[in-house]
């Protein structure tokens, strides 16, 4: 088989018939996913808690509405942070890392289970106060290598089979409803970036022994960062010294915007540490924001998190969040 991939793995765009390389990115296509390759990713299962008591409480068609419009709420979110949606039974299952690597594949997860609940919950209010049915979701996922690729020659789809994969599924299985839980291996990538539960111990079908997960209670704020404890600073006096004069620049009122540049590792992230160390005690307020990697579709989204900051708005939504900015 010589026919070239039905997807970029370099920027995940769909490329026209018989292109060589991509349209969106440039990068040059390979030779479709024929064999099988080994990935590292985080697999995540949404499934509907009581389908059946939902499926009885309401008539076939309105059921075929409120199930159609969960379901693509769910694949919207989970494709916004890069998951690779695969629709089952009456939930959705999302790879993250596959086909396209991504580093950050357990974080992306734990944001799009957190939005995916959201989501529910709007839905949920909606649904309880039409037909007063209570509709509920959990959420499930385990992190690890699994051999991935095309199923049948192509045509069953884009899969990945793995020890990992059942026990995502077992995981979601037995989480209470409205919950989003992590198997250790998840835990431990995203618990420096992630507000967790206590461990607790479930028993899940077909294993033995109990598996230790955690509950996923939120995303830790990215600020403090001039506080932590670092050695000092070795060479850098010109570069400093230049930034020094620019904080004097922006406290007389002329303000700047500095761009730092450099290869990955040289200490861009120190730099801009130390100046705001340097800043802050100067009396200067001091507003952090980042670029990640799940967040570079959204427009003006840097400049998004530095309007909430400065104003208080961070982590609020809706009217809290206008009644702060106000």
């Amino acid at each position: 088989m010589t026919s070239t991939t039905s997807i970029c793995r370099s920027c995940g765009a769909s490329p026209r018939a018989a292109a060589r390389f991509c349209d969106a990115c440039g990068s040059a296509l390979g030779v479709a996913v024929d064999e099988a390759e080994y990935k590292q990713v985080t697999v995540l299962f949404v499934d509907v808690v009581r389908s059946m008591d939902i499926a009885a409480a309401l008539d076939v068609e309105r059921l075929r509405e409120v199930m159609t419009d969960l379901l693509e709420r769910s694949a919207t979110v989970l494709r916004r942070y890069g998951g690779t949606v695969e629709y089952n039974g009456d939930g959705v299952m999302a790879l993250f890392g596959a086909p396209i690597a991504l580093e950050d594949h357990a974080f992306r997860a734990c944001l799009a289970a957190l939005a995916v609940q959201e989501e529910d919950d709007r839905l949920a209010g909606e649904v309880a106060e039409r037909d007063g049915v209570d509709l509920r979701v959990r959420v499930g996922m385990n992190s690890g290598r699994v051999i991935a690729g095309e199923i049948g020659s192509g045509s069953l789809g884009y899969r990945a089979i793995g020890a990992h994969v059942g026990l995502a599924q077992r995981i979601e299985s037995v989480a209470a409803p409205g919950t989003v839980m992590l198997s250790e291996s998840t835990a431990q990538l995203v618990e420096h970036s992630t507000v967790l539960g206590e461990p607790e111990f479930l028993h899940v079908k077909g294993i033995d022994e109990s598996v230790r997960v955690r509950q996923l209670l939120g995303i830790s704020p990215r600020d403090g960062l001039i506080q932590r404890a670092e050695a000092s600073l070795v060479g850098r006096r010109w570069e400093m010294a230049a930034l020094d004069a620019i904080v004097s620049r922006a406290i007389d009122g002329r303000g700047d915007v500095v761009n730092v540049v450099g290869p990955p590792g040289i200490g861009k992230s120190r730099i801009a540490r130390e100046v705001a160390a340097l800043a802050a005690a100067r009396g200067v307020e001091v507003t952090w924001a980042f670029c990640e990697s799940h967040s570079k579709e959204i427009p003006f989204g840097l400049v998004a998190q530095l309007l909430r900051a400065t104003t208080g708005a961070s982590g609020l939504h809706g009217d809290a969040a206008r009644a702060r900015a106000r």
